[in-house]
């Protein structure tokens, strides 16, 4: 059936007189306003997302159950929380990765419990974002050295490809590197790779040899030596202790 402008406009209608009726009153903007702040200051540790049980009474008509409506209030919070963070100098890329991330978890959400869980773990990640900005701030050039690596991270990334992407020498890109950073590029890249390694390990059933493919390594015996060098364990090893099935 296709829904037609007019039966909308009747239904704003009907959804007015019944607010009307109720003497409905939405939850303030300020309060709204008030959280997004929080989130451009990077305010994580003061978010507190009060219960859905307290907002019922100020939620508007969003669905026919409340599983529903909770469940759009806060697909619509995670929008509107990436786009705050992405204001705030947050890499679009990475506000829309935690972003995908937290919407597939509320699609297995079961309970109300868990959807209100996903409402307060996404505020308190895109502040904890925007946080991170304030904590670690580095010249536009440094910055553009640890995009390129996340972004291809998946991939051989060598310094020439650095230089490239930068149009820096790799003499000075790799003296102001370690100089903000405190950890040379080589070492880094190396760092960055083995946590993402660690969450594959933990979190997927992927083999060893594909993961150390995946992520560039020249062998899966180079992957075990560097994977050992940062965390004191073989990958296997690392596995045993820590995987567990996400979903």
């Amino acid at each position: 059936m296709i829904i037609t402008e007019k039966q909308i406009n009747t239904f704003v209608d009907l959804i007015r007189f019944q607010h009307m009726e109720n003497q409905f009153q939405r939850i303030p903007v300020e309060v709204e306003a008030n959280l997004l702040n929080k989130i451009r200051l990077g305010d994580y540790e003061n978010i507190h997302i009060s219960p859905f049980n307290k907002m019922n009474d100020n939620l508007g008509s969003m669905a026919l159950d409340k599983m529903t409506a909770y469940t759009y209030l806060t697909v619509a919070s995670i929008t509107l929380f990436s786009r705050t963070s992405i204001e705030c100098g947050v890499l679009p890329d990475e506000a829309f990765d935690l972003s995908d991330a937290l919407l597939y978890t509320l699609s297995r959400c079961n309970s109300v419990d868990e959807i209100h869980n996903i409402f307060q773990l996404s505020a308190t990640m895109f502040a904890k974002q925007v946080a991170h900005l304030h904590i670690t701030p580095c010249s536009h050039q440094v910055e553009r050295i640890c995009n390129y690596i996340g972004r291809n991270i998946f991939q051989k990334i060598t310094l020439k490809d650095i230089a490239d992407y930068t149009e820096l020498t790799d003499t000075y890109l790799c003296r102001i590197f370690a100089k903000e950073m405190g950890i040379s590029i080589h070492r880094y890249i190396q760092r960055e790779k083995i946590t993402v390694a660690c969450n594959l390990l933990e979190h997927t059933d992927r083999p060893i040899s594909e993961i150390s493919v995946y992520l560039g390594f020249n062998s899966q015996s180079n992957f075990a030596a560097i994977f050992k060098k940062w965390r004191n364990m073989t990958p296997t090893q690392y596995r045993a202790i820590n995987y567990r099935e996400v979903y």
